[in-house]
């Protein structure tokens, strides 16, 4: 039969090894912990950074596409300053 002595060190030697693992364990998992968190965090950080980089795109292209309106508007005057031109030239040529 089993003795309670044996019972006992068996037990008192079981005891150890579970306290060990959880003293082994514990700050193991709540390092884990922490990064999870911050993992987490910096996730939601690079979801904001892609918003605004998605608002900034289209706030570039809205910008471009007025710069394309400017340029046509000032290809037009620079078209009517040489008509312009022109004619002044004509009249003078009549003139003098």
């Amino acid at each position: 039969m089993l003795d309670v002595l044996t019972i006992a060190a068996w037990s008192g030697a079981i005891m150890t090894i579970i306290g060990l693992v959880s003293y082994l364990v514990k700050p193991i998992m709540s390092n884990f912990t922490k990064i999870s968190d911050n993992l987490t965090k910096m996730s939601h950080t690079l979801d904001m950074i892609n918003k605004d980089l998605e608002s900034s795109k289209s706030d570039r292209i809205a910008i471009h596409d007025e710069l394309k309106e400017h340029d046509r508007r000032l290809d037009s005057h620079k078209e009517t300053l040489i008509e312009h031109g022109a004619q002044l030239k004509s009249i003078w040529k009549k003139v003098g």
